[in-house]
């Protein structure tokens, strides 16, 4: 123990002496998170929100084309203007001051309730519009005047019994999300999307100052004088796996301080903090496991630091878009998907989003952290038997 607690005493002031590449191991993630959660904060209000603003034109003028106005009013995720020109209309959405313009023909209320209507709308879209805005507008459109349609139907049905009323569509389907706090009802926002990712990215990022500091103990002698004095390679290992587990632990919780005090000073959300703080201490520290034994791993097979700078920024790099940390798994293709558990940041991604998105418990994150364990294990296994 005496051994352990001497290279331990190195470590640290080694550390303390190199303060300037610890810092960019704080930095660069800070930075990440706030950028990214700030860059991608409108794009998760559209799904969320999906708040629109259109112009409509009505060359019907009859009651039926009216009513369908009034169906149009009951959405308050829906907002328009009623414009008399359809030059007028077409030219502020060509402007992108609305993302719409919906034309009501003229023939609206004659065939609205013909079996095989036809050309009762037409809809004009901004160029700037995003795909899944310009669906969700025109199923909306469809549906006021399907709703329109069943009530005329349900009217000449029940046009005797005063006490049979139709549902309206917004009462027959009620969207909830799941949580294990029922008082949340809001969605995962940019900034809960990006803190946990970015937390993984930068515990394994910790390959580069591990791997330059050890060739540079193997070139100056120190690795040396360590095995003259009998200490084994486990006693090396413990020394730097110890402090920078410790570092990887001060990374997550500056980058949540980042996540509820920085990002909202510019206008981002705040980071949720209501989550099971033991089984996020077991998963980080899982992560924290396997990226340091990776990154000792990594180091035994480097030749020089510019060697170890490279393959270790590249290495990291190439783990982070592939386990879901730059690009999303959800976005990816199928079988891009699949090869997600190649790398250990999915793993930890994954047991991050249990902790701080579906706010779960320590049970939830065993999987991941066993395989994040057993990562670690079978690096520095691998390590133990390459000569330093």
């Amino acid at each position: 123990m005496i051994k352990l607690y001497y290279a331990l005493k190195k470590e640290f002031i080694s550390l303390w002496r190199n303060k300037s590449a610890l810092l960019p191991l704080f930095l660069m993630p800070m930075m990440f998170i706030l950028i990214m959660s700030l860059a991608q904060q409108d794009i998760y209000k559209e799904y969320t929100n999906a708040d629109i603003s259109y112009v409509i034109v009505n060359l019907d003028k009859e009651s039926k084309s009216k009513k369908f106005i009034e169906k149009l009013k009951e959405d308050k995720q829906l907002s328009f203007v009623v414009k008399e020109s359809l030059d007028e209309a077409k030219k502020l959405t060509l402007n992108e001051e609305y993302k719409f313009t919906l034309l009501i023909n003229e023939n609206f209320s004659k065939n609205l309730y013909k079996i095989r209507a036809k050309n009762l709308i037409e809809i004009y879209t901004s160029s700037i519009t995003k795909a899944h805005q310009k669906l969700y507008f025109e199923s909306k459109v469809v549906q006021k005047i399907m709703a329109l349609k069943i009530k005329k139907m349900i009217d000449s049905v029940t046009m005797y019994n005063d006490e049979v009323k139709a549902s309206k569509p917004s009462d027959m389907i009620h969207s909830h999300y799941l949580y294990r706090d029922e008082h949340r009802g809001s969605i995962p926002t940019a900034t809960q999307q990006n803190v946990p990712a970015w937390i993984v990215f930068s515990m394994f990022f910790v390959i580069i100052p591990i791997a330059t500091l050890l060739i540079t103990e193997r070139e100056d002698g120190t690795l040396a004088r360590l095995k003259a004095m009998n200490s084994s390679k486990w006693i090396l290992f413990g020394s730097k796996i110890i402090p920078y587990m410790i570092i990887n632990q001060l990374q997550l919780y500056s980058m949540i301080l980042v996540g509820v005090y920085i990002v909202p000073l510019f206008g981002g959300d705040r980071l949720d903090v209501d989550i099971d703080f033991l089984a996020l201490f077991v998963i980080s520290t899982s992560i924290s496991f396997g990226a340091v034994g990776f990154a000792i791993f990594l180091s035994t097979l480097m030749k020089s630091i510019e060697q170890a700078s490279i393959v270790g920024a590249l290495s990291g790099v190439i783990m982070g878009a592939v386990g879901g940390i730059m690009i999303p798994k959800m976005v990816m293709p199928p079988f891009m998907q699949d090869m997600t558990i190649l790398s250990p940041m999915s793993w930890g991604l994954e047991g991050m989003v249990d902790v701080f998105i579906r706010e779960l418990g320590v049970q939830s994150v065993l999987y991941e952290s066993s395989i994040l364990v057993l990562f670690g294990l079978i690096s520095l296994t691998l390590a133990y038997w390459k000569k330093l």
